[in-house]
Order: C-alpha cells, then sequence, then structure tokens
C-alpha cells in the first residue's frame, strides 16, 4: 500500500509538471504534419518507433513503455522536450516576389509520463501537437482576385494538441502491445480572406495502437498506428454570422526495424503511411441555414515517409543522426496557396549525455523544401463561391525553408 501511495504521489506531480508545460504549446504550432515528438526524435529525423533504448521512443510507439527498465525506487517515467521552429516562406509571382508574413518562430513543448501497474501492464499519457498550420499572404499578393478581398485569402491557421492515454502490456518478455486514445482539441481555426475572419474551435477523438518485439537479437520490429480523428469547429464568420466546418486528421501507419549492427552502433529504417485523402473538401457552412460561406477543395493524396537513423553510443555519450524523404500529398489539379506543400527532405543530427539519475538530448534538424513552381492553364475567374485552387490564381513558384532546435530531459523517479 505505502508503494502504491508513493507511486500515486510521484505520478500526480508529473501531470502537473507536464500539463503546466503543455498550455505553452496550446497557440505555438505550426506545420499541418509535426512529426516532432522528442528532442531526440528531432535528432533522428523521427526514425524511432523500433527504439526501445529510450523513454523518448515512447511517444512514437506507446508499446515500448512496458519493456523499459525501472531502477530501484523508481516508479515514475518521465520524458520531455522543448521544441523549437524556425520557419519561412515566399512566393514569386510574374510581377513581384511576396515573403510571408505569417510567424516565423515557434514554440513545441511536448512530455510523456508513465508507470508501471505490474510486470506486464503500464500506463502512460502523452501531451503533443501532432498537426498545425499557419500561411499569411499580405494583401494584393496574387493579382488574379483582381483586388477583391473578400475572396484573396490571407490566413490559414490550425493551432491544437493531443492529449493520449496509453495502456502498454508486455506479452513476452520482448514482446508488447499497447492501446490509446486521443483527444484532438483544436483551439485555433482561421481560415480568412483579406476581408473576412472566420474563426472556431473543435473537439476530435481517435484511438491507437503500437507493437514492438524482438525478432533476434540484433533486430527489433516496432509498429504504431494513429486513427484518423473527426471534429466540427463551430464559430463565427466576420464576428457575427454563425459557421461550422468538418474537419478530418489522417490516419498515420509506421512501421519500424531497428538494427543493432555492434553493442555501440545501431541502425533504425522506418516507414510511415499518412492517410492524406481524407483531406478532400473544408466547406465552411452557415450552421444555421446550411448556406455554404465559403469552399476549398483539396483532394489530397495518400503519402510515404522514408526515415533513417543511426545512434553510436561511446560511454555516457550518445551522437544521432538522421535523414528523412517526406512526400507532398498535394498534387497541381487543386494546389492551393493556404497550404502550398511540396516534397522535402529532413537532416538531422544530435547528442546525449548520460548522468545517471537522468539523460539530457538535443537535436538539430535542417528541412529543406523543393522549389514548386505550380503554373495552371485554368483561367481563374473572380466571384463569389468561385473555387480557386488549381488555377492561374496561385501561379508562382513557391520556396520553404525550416530550422528545428531541440533540447529534452528523460528521467525516472
Amino acid at each position: 500500500m505505502k508503494k502504491t501511495n508513493t507511486v500515486r504521489h510521484r505520478l500526480n506531480t508529473a501531470i502537473c509538471i507536464t500539463t503546466g508545460v503543455l498550455t505553452l504549446s496550446t497557440a505555438l504550432a505550426n506545420g499541418f504534419r509535426l512529426p516532432e515528438y522528442s528532442a531526440a526524435g528531432v535528432a533522428t529525423s523521427n526514425a524511432l518507433v523500433a527504439d526501445t533504448s529510450r523513454s523518448s521512443a515512447i511517444a512514437y510507439n506507446p508499446a515500448i513503455m512496458s519493456l523499459q527498465t525501472l531502477a530501484e525506487n523508481k516508479d515514475v517515467i518521465l520524458s520531455g522536450s522543448y521544441i523549437n521552429v524556425q520557419y519561412e516562406t515566399k512566393v514569386t509571382t510574374s510581377t513581384k516576389t511576396v515573403q510571408g508574413t505569417g510567424e516565423d518562430a515557434f514554440d513545441i513543448p511536448t512530455g510523456f509520463i508513465g508507470t508501471h501497474l505490474s510486470d506486464k501492464l503500464s500506463i502512460g499519457l502523452l501531451f503533443h501537437s501532432p498537426f498545425g498550420l499557419e500561411t499569411q499572404w499580405p494583401t494584393t499578393t496574387f493579382s488574379p482576385f483582381l483586388g477583391i478581398t473578400s475572396l484573396e485569402p490571407k490566413l490559414s491557421r490550425v493551432k491544437m494538441y493531443n492529449a493520449n492515454a496509453n495502456l502498454s502490456y508486455k506479452i513476452q518478455d520482448k514482446t508488447a502491445l499497447s492501446f490509446g486514445l486521443n483527444q484532438y482539441r483544436l483551439l485555433d481555426l482561421q481560415f480568412n480572406s483579406q476581408a473576412t475572419i472566420i474563426e472556431g474551435s473543435a473537439t476530435g477523438y481517435g484511438w491507437n495502437i503500437g507493437f514492438i518485439t524482438d525478432l533476434s537479437d540484433e533486430l527489433t520490429l516496432g509498429l504504431s498506428y494513429r486513427s484518423k480523428v473527426s471534429a466540427r469547429a463551430t464559430g463565427t464568420a466576420a464576428a457575427v454570422l454563425p459557421v461550422q466546418l468538418d474537419v478530418t486528421f489522417p490516419e498515420m501507419l509506421t512501421l519500424g526495424l531497428n538494427y543493432s549492427l555492434s553493442k555501440n552502433l545501431k541502425l533504425e529504417l522506418d516507414i510511415e503511411h499518412t492517410g492524406w485523402h481524407v483531406f478532400d473538401n473544408l466547406n465552411i457552412v452557415n450552421s444555421v441555414s446550411d448556406a455554404v460561406v465559403t469552399n476549398s477543395t483539396n483532394n489530397w493524396k495518400d503519402t510515404l515517409t522514408y526515415r533513417l537513423s543511426a545512434q553510436y553510443k561511446m560511454n555516457k555519450h550518445q551522437f544521432l543522426f538522421g535523414y528523412s524523404l517526406d512526400e507532398t500529398p498535394q498534387d497541381d489539379a487543386k494546389f492551393s496557396a493556404r497550404i502550398p506543400d511540396a516534397d522535402r527532405q529532413l537532416f538531422s543530427i544530435g547528442y546525449q549525455y548520460d548522468f545517471g539519475q537522468f539523460q539530457l538530448e538535443t537535436g538539430l534538424m535542417l528541412v529543406k523544401f523543393d522549389s514548386r513552381t505550380f503554373n495552371s492553364n485554368t483561367t481563374y475567374v473572380p466571384a463569389a463561391g468561385s473555387e480557386s485552387n488549381g488555377t492561374t490564381a496561385y501561379n508562382g513558384t513557391y520556396k520553404a525553408d525550416a530550422t528545428v532546435l531541440s533540447i529534452g530531459i528523460n528521467t525516472t523517479f
């Protein structure tokens, strides 16, 4: 009974700490898909789904939680990271080059806490921001709108967080399965033109599973699946008109293999499938009359992301490296400057030092977006309700750059 009370006290303390940190992140997310869940994830380009050696990998595959070994008199696993993103985007049209005017620096705190309820069963709670968006263009960026400011896009924003509770069960000594529930909270959803502000908020729920097993002494297989999450955002247009928007976030399936070349060096290859086909139509309607206020057809396609990481350990030092190739789900047919996406490559390095009672992780990621030139032959005719995606309205060359810095701590107590 005394041990149970101690575990409860330590877990409650960790929850308070982690929730306090998360509060800072609820208005600071950017980029529609945010796969960075920890400092080690930044350092390895997020190739951690089959890594059982570190608690910061639990965010990528909660099944790993049951395979974590706790020292004597240690009951709670705590992992937290601070992630900073520097981002900028610009477009060059036939007449000018325009820099995006959205926020160019974002902070993303993430956290995980968990405990072993028994030798086989563990429970944990993860806080992070898996998706986010902010794109903003100054007025007259896109001349085909002919100065009709109620039609020309301005700010597109999604700020949200996910609270993810998981149970993990150790089936055998080196095999575990997990099941979790997700709560997506959209705190700020905006879809503004240069003349009209449309904003709202929403909550949606989903689920996730994880699996981890050793295929041999050197090879570990990891799998993580997160379901799609649908939410109905409600808000106002022009501060007075009640509106609603149905938003669906995609499912994600990640398969990873972690191979130990030696006791010091290991490699991991992850492949992630993202079900972006659910991001098809964004129709904002009058919640009283059901009349369409504004519409946007996207028709995105599913994508694959390929991630490779290497970790070299030398005494208390560990050096981390990563590379990722990320496909864009957006083709030319419905290209939109609200989310001017492109294929990208991620290059990462990082360092970890083991202090004994806790480990300090750091990571640096450079994101190289492919330059994307969009040149449509479909003429855009400005008119109320007219679809601008995939037309001459957005012709131009789009470029973006991003740098990600991170620091994190793992500990038990």
